[in-house]
This record gives structure tokens, C-alpha cells and sequence, in this order.
């Protein structure tokens, strides 16, 4: 069994997976267009938007997709929970997801984690990253 995730994206998801393999170290594996695809684009704009994509990270497979605006929501209920094996890495992790985007929490120690951070990324996904010491 594997078990990964898939982020609904707002018109970024080229964007974000390029941003999330640079700065976590990924590699990209599809990234599949409308245009390129069996779905009939009904316009150029369309036709660029990703229809499927996906990036490794550790092991962990994270897929994607645009979404129709009308059928877009910002994620809620959960963090994509991050942990990282030192407070440096916290800290350069939180400041490259915290440009354009919103934090909750600095890098901090708490009972749970040596450093602990939260942080909404530009594309809408909420971050908890943690030093597991």
C-alpha cells in the first residue's frame, strides 16, 4: 500500500510543482496539459491549465490538477505536515513557503518538536513543518 495526496489548484498547479520540487528537493514526474491530453479544451487559456500532475518528495508522491474556478476551494481541515531533521531546515523550509503567503505560526520550540512552524503557502496549502528531534 502507498498513500499520497492530491492538491486541487486554483489555475497555479505548474507553478506550484516547480516551486515545491525547488524548494523540497523533488523531482517532477508528469505534468500533463489539457492541450496534451484526451479532454477537449474549450479555449487556448484552457488548453495550458494542467490536467495531471505529480512530484516526488521523499518518497511521498504529492498529484495535482487545476481546477475549474467554480469549483475551487482553499484546502481546510488539515495540514500537509512536514518534517524536516534539522531547525535550520525548518526555518529555510518556512521562509521560502511564507513569501506571499500567510504564517500562523514562526519557528518556535514547543512540547511536541524542537522547532515548529505553520504557514499558508501562496497557493493556498497550509504547512506545518517540524524538527523531529
Amino acid at each position: 500500500m502507498s498513500l499520497a495526496f492530491h492538491l486541487n489548484c486554483n489555475g497555479q498547479c505548474e507553478e506550484a510543482f516547480h516551486f515545491y520540487a525547488d524548494n523540497f528537493g523533488g523531482s517532477i514526474g508528469t505534468m500533463l496539459r489539457v492541450q496534451d491530453s484526451p479532454i477537449p479544451a474549450s479555449s487556448a487559456v484552457l488548453g495550458q491549465k494542467i490536467v495531471h500532475a505529480n512530484i516526488c518528495i521523499d518518497g511521498v508522491e504529492i498529484a495535482g490538477a487545476d481546477v475549474a474556478p467554480d469549483q475551487y476551494e482553499s484546502p481546510k481541515g488539515f495540514y500537509v505536515l512536514l518534517g524536516v531533521d534539522s531547525e535550520t531546515k525548518v526555518k529555510s523550509i518556512f521562509s521560502a513557503l511564507q513569501a506571499g503567503g500567510q504564517v500562523i505560526l514562526t519557528p518556535l520550540q514547543t512540547f511536541w518538536s524542537s522547532c515548529d512552524a505553520i504557514v499558508i503557502d501562496r497557493f493556498g496549502v497550509l504547512w506545518k513543518i517540524n524538527w523531529r528531534a
